[in-house]
């Protein structure tokens, strides 16, 4: 951008609400009369220029009829204190995009640059990383809903969500790589779908589960809508590739929700209700109203509970309670008439020979489920020599390797596909032992190295926020402000100030 305005104060203002703005805007040139805008404008093409009309030398005006040969595609922002309309006609005449009265307000500004830059794939996806990290920041309890704006999306847009679960008798290490697989290609397809109006975003939810989530604006129109149901389209397309005869994925689907708070409360309960997935069906697509039904049903939570334990135990080589769960499954299914049921039977058997690794025959009975369980375990554990990581050591490890990475983009995923132990296992293991869930712990992290950083250089704000793993200054500085309730340049002054 480029601001022209002959009064410093206006200037100063213009700087920093632009500078406050969700999309990180670059001022190349500030002009305090028409002819140091068109030389600006020649010399930087901006994508937009905000002109204020009465300028000396040269009127806005007549610096936008001349800027338009200098930069053809730069968009125009008139500014006036005057609300004559013979000015407002004069401007639409020249093709600009906005006309706005003085003084303007912070909120008018970002919305009209939004709507100016709309159709623009760059700004859209800076956009749309923003709200990427808001919408991480809030699913992992960093910040909280009541600070958002009561007219952004995360209050009244409609949302749609699902999670992915990998089952596999492969090593922890596998099925991590094919989930970082996964991320990448969705990665990868998500931009050609998104447009002004909506937003997509890849996170990982607290348990360390990967989550797609998209959002439209229901006032807009049904195209944002279909772009997200063409989002997930794609989508399924792409998990089709991770269901094999050894492997499989399940996706767990929300309905539609409005509002940030609906979409939270479903996600909480999907990552409740993903072990569910072992006596529905692996390899499916399970929305919300299957699992809610599924959930009601007598002992079926828990059965389902205890056959992912299994199989999770056996992957973290954790023998004693390998063992534990399949005593208490089996004292489970004999009391209950689940395995009744012939569709409940033969998923439980896909799960067990997917999951787990062991073929069952198709007349499944509880003794046999039990049987070919503890011999398997034994098996498995005897022949792989290896001991069972001490809690405690693996905890260790995360740390360090969070005070030695904590400048880069790390999750708890990668962290336990290194230590060869399953995501879900090392967030509930990390929780345990540290009181906080791994996300905020490494926000804490970054934050207290951040003040560090505050105290003891003269870094700008946005380079203390790239040196502790942040590339958005406005995400840094509301997670800085969440936690010790002062801003990033305030906290600095308040030091100096202290220490002289």
């Amino acid at each position: 951008m480029v601001i022209a305005d002959d009064e410093s104060l206006a200037r100063v203002n213009l700087s920093c609400m632009i500078k406050d703005m969700e999309a990180s805007w670059q001022i190349v040139g500030e002009a305090t009369n028409g002819e140091e805008l068109l030389t600006l404008v020649a010399q930087h093409q901006p994508n937009i220029a905000i002109v204020d009309i009465r300028m000396p030398k040269l009127n806005g005006l007549d610096a936008v009829q001349r800027g338009k040969s200098l930069s053809p595609f730069t968009k125009w922002v008139i500014l006036s204190g005057y609300s004559d309309f013979g000015y407002a006609q004069q401007a639409l005449a020249l093709g600009v995009s906005a006309y706005l009265l003085k003084p303007v307000d912070p909120v008018e500004l970002e919305r009209t640059v939004q709507l100016i830059y709309k159709d623009n794939k760059e700004y859209i996806s800076l956009l749309n990383q923003q709200f990427e990290n808001n919408l991480s920041a809030l699913c992992n309890g960093l910040t909280s809903i009541e600070h958002e704006e009561q007219d952004s999306l995360l209050h009244r847009g409609s949302f749609l969500a699902w999670t992915f679960h990998l089952d596999a008798a492969r090593p922890a290490s596998f099925v991590t790589d094919m989930e970082v697989e996964l991320y990448k290609e969705l990665r990868q397809m998500m931009g050609k779908h998104l447009i002004f109006g909506m937003n997509l975003a890849l996170l990982a939810l607290q348990n360390g589960d990967l989550a797609a989530i998209a959002v439209w604006d229901p006032d807009k129109g049904d195209e944002g809508k279909r772009r997200c149901y063409d989002f997930f389209g794609d989508i399924e397309k792409i998990i089709s590739r991770y269901r094999t005869a050894y492997m499989t994925m399940t996706v767990l689907q929300s309905g539609e929700c409005q509002g940030f708070k609906a979409l939270n409360g479903q996600l909480q309960q999907l990552q409740q209700w993903s072990h569910l997935r072992a006596v529905c069906g692996i390899g499916r697509s399970l929305d919300y109203t299957e699992l809610l039904r599924v959930a009601q049903l007598p002992d079926q939570l828990e059965a389902a509970r205890l056959l992912c334990a299994i199989g999770n135990h056996l992957q973290d080589w954790m023998c004693l309670n390998y063992h534990n769960a399949v005593s208490e499954l089996e004292a489970l299914l004999q009391k209950t008439p689940l395995m009744g049921a012939e569709q409940t039977k033969q998923a439980v058997r896909l799960f067990i020979s997917i999951a787990i690794g062991i073929r069952l025959p198709e007349d499944l009975t509880v003794p046999r489920i039990i049987e070919a369980l503890r011999q398997y375990g034994e098996k498995v554990l005897r022949d792989t020599n290896t001991k069972e990581p001490s809690s405690v050591d693996l905890i260790t490890q995360v740390i360090q390797y969070i005070e030695q990475h904590y400048m880069d983009d790390i999750g708890i995923g990668q962290i336990a596909g290194q230590l060869n132990v399953s995501a879900n296992y090392l967030s509930a293991l990390f929780h345990k032992k540290t009181g906080v869930m791994f996300v905020k712990y490494l926000t804490r992290i970054r934050m207290n190295k951040a003040k560090e950083l505050l105290m003891n250089t003269n870094l700008q704000v946005r380079q203390v926020a790239e040196q502790v793993g942040y590339y958005s200054t406005r995400h840094f500085t509301k997670l800085f402000t969440q936690t010790f309730a002062t801003y990033p340049s305030d906290y600095r002054k308040n030091q100096m100030q202290s220490g002289s």
